[in-house]
């Protein structure tokens, strides 16, 4: 209890000091959002940053942005058309947040089992196609795959290819969430949730190659490691079955810092969605933010985005931090 009452502490300072950084690197970017919106009247420019609270100092303008974020989760008004950025956040950061789940899952059932077999079969065919296939994920570029895998679902396989997240003409009156694939099993509507993984399918894959290399390499390197302690001799010479020596003992004693690599992947996935929203012009928010903040220099758009991304990069790691404690109960003695 107070393992996890220290970390959810350390987290709250971190997150202020993260929301700081990430609205005075965005407030000090060049350009004027007000230039672009009138110009073709600028004599209204004046008026428009008074109320908008834009000639206030830089402290109090932060300070008033953290409060409407905490106090309400008001994420300010767009500088295009004053229109509030929050909802449409939320909406977006569900479908990148669905896209990284997949991709992580994905990159989690291949990427280990492949490290886990390589530790087993060192120097073996099935160790050498592991070095390769971790190799080929780790140095092709996203974007690259991704234009590679729709060329192949296309002309190869003859399948369309669209930017929807789910069949339009499938009735999706009944969600409340746009998390579509995890409502609709919750609802059991098998029809959209296999019509949602078909359309994730492509991004989800281009998105787990650097994952799914990453996680590779560190379970076998952390396998191979627990396999040549004295307590893997000990299990064997008791009579214990092979599969019991590398599924109880080894890989529970490896899990540390393949959790630790997982925790830290999925953050690099939820930033480094764009190129892979991009390419396959997913509705998420990597593209969003691109799209509507960075090319139109509307900064709450910029701020929200990016301090949304921030948040769940923390949340994740926090949970990393608590799982330590679930795994291995000496960090929770320690602690």
């Amino acid at each position: 209890m107070i393992f996890a009452l220290r970390r959810i502490l350390v987290t709250v300072p971190m997150l202020i000091a993260v929301s700081l950084a990430i609205y005075a690197l965005t407030d000090s970017l060049p350009g004027d959002a007000a230039d672009m919106r009138f110009e073709k009247h600028p004599e209204s420019k004046a008026e428009w940053r008074e109320g908008r609270g834009l000639n206030d100092p830089f402290v109090v303008r932060w300070w008033r942005y953290i409060g409407g974020v905490v106090g309400d989760f008001d994420f300010d008004r767009s500088y295009l058309d004053d229109q509030p950025v929050g909802g449409e956040l939320v909406r977006k950061l569900q479908a990148t947040f669905e896209l990284t789940v997949i991709a992580l899952i994905l990159a989690l059932l291949i990427g280990g089992t492949i490290g886990i077999l390589s530790a087993v079969f060192p120097r073996s065919p099935i160790d050498y196609i592991g070095n390769f296939i971790a190799l080929a994920g780790i140095s092709m570029p996203v974007f690259w795959l991704g234009m590679l895998l729709i060329v192949f679902a296309v002309n190869v396989l003859g399948l369309p290819f669209t930017s929807n997240r789910v069949d339009p003409l499938l009735d999706m009156d009944e969600f409340v969430t746009h998390l579509y694939i995890f409502e609709s099993v919750v609802r059991f509507r098998f029809d959209v949730f296999w019509s949602c993984l078909a359309n994730i399918a492509l991004p989800a894959i281009a998105l787990s190659s650097i994952p799914m290399a990453v996680i590779t390499r560190m379970t076998r390197s952390a396998m191979l490691e627990e396999l040549g302690k004295d307590y893997t001799t000990t299990a064997r010479a008791k009579g214990l079955r092979h599969r019991t020596v590398i599924l109880k003992h080894v890989l529970r004693n490896a899990l540390i810092p393949i959790t630790t690599i997982t925790g830290l992947q999925f953050g690099g996935l939820m930033g480094g969605a764009v190129l892979t929203e991009t390419v396959f012009s997913w509705p998420g928010l990597g593209r969003y933010i691109v799209k509507k903040g960075v090319e139109a220099r509307d900064t709450p758009v910029i701020v929200g985005g990016i301090l949304l991304v921030a948040t769940m990069f923390i949340l994740v790691n926090l949970i990393v931090d608590l799982l330590y404690a679930v795994i291995d109960p000496r960090v929770r003695r320690e602690a």
